[in-house]
Order: structure tokens, then sequence, then C-alpha cells
């Protein structure tokens, strides 16, 4: 299904193409490259965010059609997750977890962006932060009847076994396997959410300097000028206070919303730094990577989260950034 190329200029002055592919085709290339998260996993982490790509352009340009180039997906993976169904060795709702985190919550936050007309560290927030209670949700509901933990330990446990299983099988020793899992068992569940909120959060920042080439016209500036949002030390007040005062599953709860904040703050203290670092060593790909890479070793990372604080309330930037284009 191929739409007509045509031409439209946005806010930049650049010419846009329309899509190529329709709604029906865009959909569908957008689900084959979001299963392979769970078809191909390590490899489906790199290839997932480009199921975006034919998604966002129809979003860019045409609201209703951008709604319909991914919602007939979610609703067709919602009827086959109902009625039980799997297909290539994984129950639907795998499938439809997926998609739903890599392909409708941004291409859905980028209409919201879009009609807000609100600056991108807000976009990203509530983005994150809509994605961390829907996730939450999610696991609730597919726990029901127990509490959210419980089932989620009970399937930590349930996986451990199948992977020390499989080692043994192919002649594995597990003893330190055994012992990893054990260590890991009082931690995983309550942290399992924060995960897809991560890899969602990679996604966003592996979208948004791409944008303008898609023809979204919301301004994106370079990442060393990127700012959170103002209302961030909100959640993370309610989220600290949260961890500290309750229990069980409201503590989950609290747990997960001060992760997501404080992942949100390491982005902009990496933004801080590469601010200070593009002003002696350039912008290039080995700095981009070498930067983010370091800053995610060891205690590091809360290190990097107290400097995006520190940012959101004293600017630390310098006091001019020669930004020589976006990323």
């Amino acid at each position: 299904m191929i739409s007509e190329e045509t031409e439209d200029l946005p806010q930049g002055g650049q010419p846009v193409r329309t899509p190529r592919l329709g709604v029906v085709a865009a959909g569908g290339l957008s689900f084959l490259m979001s299963a392979s998260l769970v078809v191909v996993a390590p490899v489906g982490l790199f290839l997932a965010p480009l199921a975006l790509v034919p998604v966002v352009q129809w979003v860019s340009v045409d609201r209703r059609q951008g709604f319909l180039s991914w919602g007939w997906v979610m609703a067709f993976l919602v009827v086959l997750a109902m009625t039980g169904n799997s297909f290539f060795g994984s129950p639907a709702w795998a499938y439809l977890a997926a998609y739903a985190l890599v392909v409708a919550l941004p291409a859905a936050s980028l209409d919201v962006w879009r009609m807000a007309g609100c600056d991108e560290g807000r976009w990203v927030a509530v983005t994150t932060l809509v994605s961390t209670l829907t996730t939450l949700g999610a696991i609730a509901f597919a726990a029901r009847p127990q509490p959210p933990l419980t089932a989620l330990t009970d399937w930590y446990y349930e996986t451990a076994a199948f992977v020390e299983e499989s080692y043994r099988a192919v002649g594995v020793p597990t003893g330190e396997l055994e012992l990893a899992f054990d260590a890991a068992a009082s931690l995983v569940p309550w942290i399992v959410p924060s995960v897809a909120v991560g890899y969602l959060i990679v996604v966003l920042f592996w979208l948004r300097p791409r944008l303008p080439v898609l023809g979204f016209q919301m301004p994106v500036e370079p990442f060393e000028r990127y700012r959170g949002d103002e209302w961030l030390p909100v959640g993370f007040a309610l989220g600290g206070l949260g961890t500290i005062f309750l229990s069980g599953t409201p503590r989950w709860i609290a747990v997960n919303v001060l992760i997501a904040v404080l992942m949100l703050y390491f982005v902009q203290g990496l933004a801080m730094i590469r601010a200070h670092l593009a002003r002696w060593v350039g912008r290039g790909w080995l700095v981009r990577w070498g930067v983010a890479l370091l800053c995610l070793q060891g205690p590091l990372p809360m290190l990097v989260a107290a400097l995006g604080i520190a940012d959101g309330f004293f600017d630390m930037r310098p006091g001019a950034v020669d930004d020589g284009g976006t990323e």
C-alpha cells in the first residue's frame, strides 16, 4: 500500500517527504521490528527502535493517519492476547507488551507533545511517568489475585530454575549461577518494571535527534542543552518519601517512580557533562558513547544523577555553548 510522494515545509524550512509506506504497511513493518524484542531478544534490543521510523513518519504529517498506522496493530494484538493465542513460539501478550513499549507509547506521546506545545523536557518526563504507571498497572493486572511483588518473586524463581536447568542440560556447572540468583532474589522483583522504563528512555533519546529528519516539527535542541522538566523534583520527593514510609505494593510503586525520576536526572547529568566536554573534545560519536559507557560504571550513575539534580536547581552549564549542529 503506497501513498503518493508530496512535499511540505515544516517550521525548519526543510522539505519533508510524505511517507512512502501506507498506514497498513507502516504498522506491519513496525510490528515486525518490535517483535525482534521477543523473537531474537539480545539483537532485538538494537533492532526494535527502528519500529518507530515508519510510524513517526505518519505521525509527523497526519494526526489521524498517524494513529491508524499503529492503532490497528495494537487492536489486533489486544484481541490475540485476550484469546490466549501464541505465535513464533511466544504468547501474544509478549508481542503486545513489546509493541506498546517501543511503538505505541512513544508515537502517542508525540501527538500529545505537538498538541500541548510544551518543551521536550516535559515530553520526556510525562512519557516516562505514563510508561512507568502503565507498566506497573500491567504487571498488577497480570498478577491478580496475587500482590504484584509476590507474583514477580514467583516468576523470578521460575525463570531462574529454567535457566539453571538449561545450563545443566549442556553440561555447564550452575553453582555460582545459583548463588547469583539467590543474591538477586530480594532486589529483582522490586525493580523489574524500571528495566522496561529504562529501555523506553533509551528509545526516546535515540529518537529525539532524528525527529526533524522524520518530519516532526517540534523544536529539538542539541543534547548538551537538554533539561529535565521543572516538576521532576516533585516526583523525586514523592517517590523518595513513599520508598521510606510505605510498604508492600504502594512502596513498590514508589520505588519504581523514584528510579524513573533518577534515570531522567542521570540523562540530565550526562547532558551537563556533554555541555562542558563539547567545548574541549567535540561531539564525535566516540565522545558521546565513551562518556555514556563510562558513567554507567560502578557508583558513577548515582553521582551523575546527583549532578543532574544539582543542575536542575543551579545552572551548571557553560556560559555559552558552541552547538555546531545537532547530534
